[in-house]
């Protein structure tokens, strides 16, 4: 039960750190290599390696939860659906598109994974369909 209200908690915090940093400052585009996250796990207990990834790891990132990239020590919320990353939590991923350096929340339009030795491109889904 904790855990689920936890969850709910961080994404929420984390929608509104995007939203309202999105309209307040200017975005710089940059391109990162670092490993896949989710956040809920690595705020709260510090996980990272894909041991955690294939099991705990996983499950966050299709329940929901934030994903985030690991650089040179410095997590970076990743703003977009965490399910497609899922099966890559704890992997290298490289990530490009816009930083928001005050609030550490990285907006990707491009997202590759190093699997099994090979970069392959994950498909972004978007974390809202608009509003007609």
């Amino acid at each position: 039960m904790n855990r689920k209200i936890f969850s709910v908690i961080v994404g929420c915090l984390s929608i509104g750190a995007m939203s309202a940093s999105a309209l307040a400052v200017p975005l710089k585009s940059v391109m990162v290599k670092g490993q896949l996250l989710d956040m809920n796990c690595y705020s709260a207990l510090g996980a990272t390696g894909r041991g955690h990834g294939k099991m705990c790891g996983r499950k966050c990132l299709l329940s929901g939860a934030p994903a985030g990239i690991l650089v040179h020590g410095r997590a970076w919320v990743l703003d977009v659906n965490p399910k497609p990353l899922a099966p890559y939590v704890g992997l290298m991923i490289e990530a490009k598109g816009n930083e928001n350096t005050k609030d550490h929340v990285l907006l990707p339009t491009m997202i590759k994974v190093k699997y099994h030795g090979h970069w392959k491109a994950v498909k972004l889904i978007p974390l809202f369909k608009p509003v007609r």
